[in-house]
């Protein structure tokens, strides 16, 4: 199968760790532009992570000060493995991937409530989160 990386993963306690240390954790997202109003705090907006990446890129000691956590729409987004690959094709070595992404943590927080799980907005419609069907089929009919 050839050369593998393998990918560094983190659950959601690991994220609620990253957004009360924002000197040390740098969050990204891979949603769509028009899906950027709720996000976890401390999220590098889309605008800015292009320039805050290459002045990471330029300073080459602050690579290895920070670590970085992708997160997507849900646990089916490929996004998150692109945005890892393009990450450590750029040296960055301390980068992990949070495969629950938004979905998951709006569930959490629906349950648990916003103080443990936070946003940067709050959203109602969490199911325009959920992955995608895979089967394509319907398993009961009626």
């Amino acid at each position: 199968m050839g050369n593998t990386h393998n990918v560094q993963k983190v659950n959601f306690e690991d994220i609620q760790c990253a957004i009360k240390n924002p000197d040390k954790y740098i969050l990204i997202n891979t949603l769509p532009i028009h899906e950027q109003q709720c996000l976890l705090p401390n999220t590098i907006s889309v605008e800015k992570e292009e320039a805050i990446m290459n002045s990471f890129i330029r300073n080459k000691h602050v690579i290895g000060q920070k670590h970085i956590i992708i997160y997507g729409k849900n646990n089916n987004d490929i996004t998150i493995f692109n945005k890892y690959k393009q990450l450590v094709k750029l040296g960055f070595f301390s980068v992990f991937i949070y495969i629950g992404g938004i979905f998951e943590w709006l569930l959490l927080a629906d349950i648990y409530g916003n103080d443990l799980f936070p946003t940067t907005k709050r959203e109602l419609d969490i199911l325009k989160f959920k992955p995608n069907k895979g089967l394509n089929i319907q398993l009961l009919e009626y």
